[in-house]
């Protein structure tokens, strides 16, 4: 009788207005206590009978009924088992968390009674998977497994349609469990319980396969895997077949296609994303999540491609996400950020102005909240874009620190953090800052390992290392990196010729390291891909012309002469006054004329490059001071040329001593007097 005082208790804990209001548990009759066990037996069914039926009409007398037929036939489960269910039932409908206690305790009972009936196993995990649900308390799902478990181990000879409904059940628990845990294992285990119950189905309903994609989206989430996102469109597909106002599954597509989207910057995937969040908010105008959702792939868009367009329509779907829920600040972050560069990208001050007193505010009122201090630091980028002032880079920097501090999982962190400092140390050719550059993209990557964006940035910078370094496996792994990225983004030609771009040049700088002309070749077949994207793309025509006199360097084809030229001449017409296009192409005059011709030949392509590095001087290039007194000691004007290395020495654009014994455009002049003399100065002057 243990348990009948034991459950009495729980009667009483769990609805203490019942006896209040004058219920009473009482012990049975004597009368009813002397009948022979079958009547008693009979008797207790009839009792369980009419308290299961009070109890569905709310009638918690029933809980009498129930504690009559307990004392009645105390050690039959199945008293134990039915007043489970009663209580199971009632509570789902009235939403009372002690009713399902109470049915926990009752399945326990009757587990303890008889540990070998398949339904009480699977009972007893339904109820505790409710109880997790509406608690949000991990350990009824870990409970919740192991019954499951103890069913599926009695279930040899149930029906298909019970044990389909069973392994679903179990799919559910494992993708709960798999929330908590962050196990991809856990999530492994859902899936295929999922596939176990479609094996036994013959109609499979919506809410099923909207379960199962659901498994797959978080799964694609964890594991960061594109195929894994594409199935799931496919599963929630079927759903929406099965109830076309299935709004779940709707919004649920949308934010696979933004995943594939940010995973691939495919285009398309914008698209789709885009359109699914039109549907899915026809549907359901109210949610603002799926209105924040929308906003965070506009301003994700308008971020990569630069489009105010897009960050506009971010900053309006923001407005329309706030007016729902004014105190989310996921909506203010995205709102800050949207705003900020809008502004920086249309040139309006008072756009970034307004973002930033939104965010000082935000910040103010919630400063442990690591998005807000990514928008923070977006903000700041902002400013640094407008008034062209890397000393707002820094700041931008101990914002994204401050984010880093909250949350070191953040991926968005670790990669502006990243990008800040790239920018840095290639304005300020700076390799401490380029080297910790790299180090946070390798954070940000590890976290976010199939991001094209992400793996496109740690590339550039290794590249910029390897600019100042001239370190070969920096450049080697550059250039690993870019082709991973260019992978990863199938129609990268065409959505992203800068890549491209940046790709060619990394390969024609590892060809400068080895002098190989298969490294400049490639290079030139990758700028050729770009120049039928973007005719008129910035800097293609100069980078295929110094690509072509690399290669005349390492093999003076006439055919490498004549496209180099060429290309000079159309890179002045894209910019008539990049005085770095003049100085180039009157330095690859010189070497050409220099390496290939006698000195009466020559003079030709000294003449030509004379009138191209003078240009270059013009527009402000002071290099071509230096260049310009080589090409005299050619020509063997030596007057000439110790008057531009003296100026090349006032505007401190003079080679070190060694380089000026070494340089063999100065071969002649170093034989004068006057280049001793000229040499004896800074030697001097040094020892000053």
């Amino acid at each position: 009788m243990h348990q009948i005082h034991f459950i009495q208790k729980l009667y009483n804990k769990f609805f203490p207005q019942s006896f209040a209001k004058g219920l009473k548990l009482t012990s049975i009759s004597e009368e009813n206590e002397n009948l022979p066990i079958d009547k008693k037996k009979k008797l207790a069914n009839d009792l369980l009978t009419k308290a299961e039926e009070a109890l569905l009409k709310e009638n918690l007398d029933a809980i009498k009924l129930f504690n009559e037929a307990a004392q009645l036939d105390p050690s039959n489960p199945l008293i134990w088992y039915r007043q489970g269910l009663a209580f199971f039932e009632y509570g789902c409908q009235s939403n009372k968390e002690e009713a399902l206690l109470l049915a926990s305790k009752n399945f326990k009972i009757a587990t303890g009674l008889d540990n070998e009936i398949f339904d009480f196993w699977w009972a007893w995990g339904n109820v505790l998977f409710v109880l997790g649900t509406k608690k949000e308390e991990y350990h009824y799902f870990l409970e919740a497994k192991i019954k499951y478990k103890s069913a599926l181990s009695l279930s040899k000879n149930q029906a298909d349609d019970i044990l389909s409904e069973l392994h679903w059940d179990n799919a559910l628990i494992y993708t709960q469990i798999a929330d908590h845990s962050g196990e991809a294992i856990d999530l492994k285990i859902a899936i295929e319980e999922f596939h176990k119950s479609i094996a036994l189905q013959e109609d499979i309903p919506a809410p099923f396969w909207n379960d199962l994609a659901t498994a797959y989206l978080k799964m694609g989430g964890l594991i960061n895997d594109n195929g894994i996102y594409l199935q799931a469109i496919d599963y929630f597909k079927l759903a929406i077949q099965k109830s076309k106002k299935y709004t779940e599954a709707w919004a649920s597509i949308a934010h696979c296609y933004t995943e594939l989207y940010i995973n691939t910057l495919n285009e398309d995937y914008f698209n789709l994303a885009n359109t699914h969040f039109e549907t899915t908010l026809e549907i359901n105008p109210l949610d603002s999540e799926l209105w924040l959702e929308w906003a965070n792939l506009l301003g994700e868009s308008g971020k990569l491609n630069k489009d105010p367009k897009k960050l506009r329509g971010a900053i309006e779907k923001c407005i329309r996400a706030k007016r729902r829920n004014k105190d989310c600040n996921l909506i203010s972050a995205q709102w800050v950020e949207s705003l900020a560069l809008l502004g920086a990208y249309t040139n309006r001050l008072d756009l970034i102005s307004e973002a930033e007193s939104k965010i000082m505010k935000a910040t103010d009122l919630y400063s442990d909240e690591s998005d807000l201090w990514y928008s923070y630091g977006i903000c700041m980028q902002a400013f640094a874009i407008y008034y062209d002032d890397i000393d707002y880079d820094y700041f931008a920097i101990e914002k994204f620190q401050i984010g880093l501090s909250i949350d070191r999982t953040n991926s968005e962190l670790w990669n502006e953090i990243a990008s800040t400092h790239s920018k840095i140390g290639k304005e300020l050719e700076d390799i401490d800052m380029l080297e910790r550059s790299i180090k946070f993209f390798t954070k940000a990557i590890d976290l976010k390992p199939v991001s094209p964006a992400i793996i496109f940035d740690y590339a550039k910078a290794l590249t910029f290392l390897a600019e100042l370094t001239l370190n070969q496996k920096t450049l080697e792994d550059s250039i690993k990196q870019f082709e991973v990225a260019l992978n990863l983004q199938n129609n990268a030609i065409l959505s992203h010729p800068n890549w491209i771009f940046y790709y060619g040049s990394a390969l024609d700088l590892l060809g400068d390291l080895f002098e190989k002309e298969s490294y400049y070749l490639k290079a030139v077949e990758v700028f050729n891909n770009v120049l039928l994207v973007d005719p008129d793309y910035e800097k293609i025509h100069y980078r295929l012309a110094l690509c072509f006199s690399h290669l005349l360097e390492v093999n003076p084809k006439t055919e490498y002469f004549e496209k180099a030229s060429n290309c000079f001449k159309l890179a002045t017409k894209q910019d008539l006054e990049d005085e770095n296009v003049w100085l180039e192409w009157g330095l690859m005059l010189i070497s050409y004329g220099f390496e290939n011709f006698s000195d009466m030949a020559s003079n030709q392509y000294y003449v030509e490059a004379e009138q191209k590095l003078i240009k270059s001087g013009q527009l402000g290039n002071q290099h071509a001071y230096y260049h310009l007194a080589c090409l005299c000691s050619l020509n063997k004007n030596f007057d000439q040329a110790i008057n531009l290395l003296e100026k090349a020495k006032e505007v401190d654009m003079l080679p070190p001593i060694e380089e000026l014994l070494d340089d063999e455009w100065l071969d002649n002049l170093r034989e004068s007097e006057l280049f001793s003399q000229f040499l004896y100065q800074i030697e001097k002057k040094q020892n000053i």
